[in-house]
């Protein structure tokens, strides 16, 4: 099972996924890299944050280079785009796929029904006026995520610190040197890159997504479901864009269920192991 991290400073792949990876790595090989440019990963030599669509690529040689034939990608946020144009471009690689409540993969809705979570995307992918230390930038998660315990707050304090420390805050703000994002010329990538593919995409999908997410609504995670034929969708009251660690133990049987073959699975939900008939 490989876990793709999204975008933002300070993002890393443990910090993202580690109340899935412990139990889950009892019946899977885990994988979760901190992606180029991210983490404890070299910042790139020119020190240009590479995006969504060439991050994906270096997945890929990621991948190859640790000899993985097939895997289940599960991808949240940008890693969601990251996974399903892997899937698109390198079947081979895919047995099923998971996409986690992503802006960067799912439509537009197009017109006056986009400013929304636009003007919420704004505000929360803001680089240029991020917390200047660790403690502010933890206080504003905790914000965004009520239930944040001290594990949690911990990470997020060392992973913010390290992004000051390697550059990649800066390397983050300064991909807005020319002002906020545009939403509609972002979702252009995906436009571009993702979405006319996806109806040919044969991998099983499972999209888990945030109810209460204000950058990516429900109504895009349906408007994407409905572009790949073998898709089914979960959408998780109480949680928002953070849903790994919101609702953790559902999207961890969520994972397992899902990636597994039935006798795992039943050993993840239940702690025994299925017996034989």
């Amino acid at each position: 099972m490989v876990l793709l991290h999204g975008a933002s400073i300070g993002v890393e792949a443990y910090v993202t996924f580690h109340r899935q990876i412990e139990p889950l790595s009892r019946s899977f090989r885990v994988i979760a890299f901190d992606q180029i440019g991210f983490g404890r990963t070299d910042m790139p030599a020119d020190r240009r944050y590479r995006n969504r669509l060439e991050r994906a690529e270096h997945a890929v040689a990621v991948l190859d280079a640790l000899g993985v034939r097939a895997a289940c990608l599960v991808g949240h946020s940008e890693g969601a785009f990251m996974a399903a144009r892997i899937a698109v471009t390198r079947p081979d690689l895919v047995t099923r796929l998971v996409l986690m409540t992503s802006g960067g993969t799912a439509p537009a809705l197009g017109g006056a029904a986009d400013e929304a979570w636009m003007a919420a995307s704004r505000r929360a992918y803001d680089y240029r006026n991020f917390p200047g230390d660790a403690e502010a930038f933890v206080a504003a998660a905790r914000r965004a995520s009520p239930a944040m315990d001290e594990q949690h707050a911990g990470l997020l304090r060392e992973a913010y610190g390290r992004a000051l420390a390697s550059g990649q805050a800066a390397m983050m703000r300064d991909s807005q040197s020319d002002g906020p994002t545009d939403y509609r010329a972002y979702v252009r990538l995906q436009e571009d890159h993702l979405l006319p593919y996806l109806p040919q995409m044969t991998a099983p999908t499972l999209l888990i997504w945030a109810n209460e997410d204000a950058t990516v609504p429900v109504e895009r995670g349906l408007a994407l479901m409905r572009l790949i034929p073998r898709a089914d969708m979960h959408v998780l009251n109480g949680s928002g864009h953070a849903l790994m660690h919101d609702r953790p133990e559902t999207v961890t049987r969520l994972l397992a269920w899902f990636c597994a073959d039935s006798r795992t699975a039943h050993a993840l939900y239940t702690g025994q192991e299925e017996p034989d008939e």
